[in-house]
């Protein structure tokens, strides 16, 4: 596995899931980076970088790519837990709170390779239902509610 310093794409990409855990209160990113050699990075709250690429999985510091000088990104904004329903698919919260999220997940894909896809989840009113969002450029957002899954208009 190639350092981060020897990889600025992926340097970019653990920065961009550092910057959108932080920008949008989110619990946990994670990005799979769209390129010849794949990576799987994951960013949660308190608790290191996991990057998992073909050759093996490595845990870095929660401030790996720090230095990274980052482009002009999306709005993000922290939002208070929204009210979700599960079974319908409804999620009440700030107005336009749930766009903003999606336009940010879009953003940040927008700055990545191909077709890499961009998650968070979010806290929710419903401990055991968090809200998860799903997003690649050019493509409609997925949010997901427990096992539902709905496509955001």
């Amino acid at each position: 596995m190639t350092e981060l310093a020897d990889d600025p794409v992926l340097a970019l990409a653990v920065a961009l899931a550092r910057e959108l855990l932080h920008g949008t209160g989110a619990l946990t990113v994670s990005i799979a980076l769209h390129r010849a050699e794949p990576a799987l990075i994951n960013c949660a709250r308190l608790r290191g970088i996991v990057v998992r690429e073909v050759a093996g999985e490595r845990e870095l510091p929660h401030d790996a790519a720090a230095t990274v000088a980052l482009p002009d990104l999306p709005l993000m904004r922290r939002l208070p837990p929204m009210d979700v329903d599960a079974l319908t698919g409804e999620v009440t919260g700030v107005i336009g709170g749930l766009d903003m999220l999606a336009q940010a997940l879009h953003g940040i894909a927008e700055l990545l390779p191909g077709a890499s896809v961009v998650a968070a989840e979010y806290e929710t009113t419903d401990s055991d239902v968090p809200l998860g969002l799903a997003a690649r450029s050019g493509e409609p957002a997925v949010v997901l509610l427990g096992e539902q899954e709905f496509e955001l208009g």
